[in-house]
């Protein structure tokens, strides 16, 4: 009985451990050069060029306006992976080109210009503190300002951040994105 059940336990095991094994390396791409969102942890890139949208979201409630973005990728195996940016800023000044956007969020306590996003898809979740003393990225818009629907977004960023043991990571990304209808709230 003792075999039976170590033998049950051992193929669980390695059902679990290769049955659920993700194959998505992030690298499957649409070939969409027009619109994208990249980004590369330690020299591995993941592309989100499926399906992306940008919009510049304002709020009566508070001073911090923002310029959010959500992408898409599709996985080989159809599946799609998510992330969601945001620029957010002090909707008094303006979304200015080569400015510095340090990582993190925009309050009304604090509003400076500031660039964050996080990756959804369940087996890649990619999150960080907002704490740019741990995380120091920094984004730069390349393009004109997306004054119209219709115009790009174009930004770069780079940095490090830590991890949850503590080690240092290289991170880099890049994005171009058409910017679609405003939505006030």
């Amino acid at each position: 009985m003792k075999t039976i059940l170590k033998s049950i336990m051992l193929l669980t095991i390695v059902l679990v451990a290769f049955g659920c094994s993700d194959d998505d390396d992030g690298s499957t791409t649409t070939g969409n050069t027009n619109e994208y969102f990249k980004y590369t942890i330690d020299g591995v890139e993941r592309i989100f060029d499926y399906d992306i949208e940008a919009h510049l979201e304002t709020d009566g409630t508070t001073i911090i306006d923002k310029y959010e973005i959500n992408a898409s990728g599709q996985q080989s195996s159809g599946d799609l992976r998510r992330i969601a940016a945001v620029f957010s800023f002090d909707s008094s000044g303006a979304f200015m080109p080569n400015t510095i956007y340090n990582w993190g969020l925009a309050l009304d306590s604090n509003p400076a210009a500031k660039f964050y996003f996080g990756e959804t898809t369940p087996s890649h979740i990619f999150g960080l503190s907002i704490d740019y003393t741990s995380n120091p990225i920094d984004a730069t818009v390349t393009s004109v300002i997306p004054s119209n629907v219709g115009d790009y977004l174009e930004f770069t960023f780079t940095g490090t951040f830590l991890d949850n043991s503590n080690v240092v990571h290289n991170i880099s990304g890049e994005c171009r994105v058409q910017r679609e209808v405003t939505q006030n709230y």
